[in-house]
């Protein structure tokens, strides 16, 4: 497959699977099809993590086309592979959208891709993947009540208020 680099070098018996689609934008756009191509290929063969993201988007939506022109129906499981924002993010968890970008910045959520500005994109799937290994399930009203559950207070509340009640009477 020719790459931007080469893609003026590239011998014209080689088949370019992006020509057809260069073309027809050029056609569309008024473009040459050959500048065209080299800018989808610049974009979809880059190493960068926003190029990553665009050509995830793409099969993406290359599939729901397929998939709508056959009459298969797309599971729900695909809106769990959603890119979301930071902000999106910290809503599922629960915690600040500066938390959530410190843990995308540390490599602790899976998949997640920065753009070249610095914004920052994450699976909603990896982000449910890192609530459910992460989070404490349920948090505790009465942190008294759980504290004596867990054995940190030797008395009860009862204990307390009767020690509470006498040592002001003897005052």
């Amino acid at each position: 497959m020719p790459n931007a680099a080469t893609l003026g070098k590239t011998p014209t018996h080689r088949y370019d699977p992006l020509g057809p689609l260069a073309e027809a934008i050029g056609s569309m756009t008024g473009t040459l099809s050959g500048q065209v191509a080299n800018a989808l290929h610049q974009v979809l063969e880059a190493t960068t993590p926003a190029s990553r993201s665009a050509r995830l988007q793409l099969i993406r939506h290359l599939v729901e086309i397929e998939s709508q022109s056959v009459g298969i129906e797309m599971p729900n499981s695909a809106a769990a592979n959603d890119l979301i924002s930071t902000a999106q993010a910290a809503e599922l968890l629960g915690y600040s959208r500066p938390y959530v970008a410190m843990l995308i910045d540390q490599r602790k959520l899976k998949g997640a891709t920065v753009s070249a500005g610095g914004h920052r994109r994450v699976s909603r799937a990896a982000v449910l993947d890192w609530k459910a290994k992460h989070q404490v399930t349920g948090k505790a009203t009465d942190l008294r009540t759980e504290g004596q559950k867990a054995g940190v207070y030797k008395s009860t509340e009862a204990d307390v208020v009767r020690r509470v009640k006498a040592l002001s009477k003897n005052r």
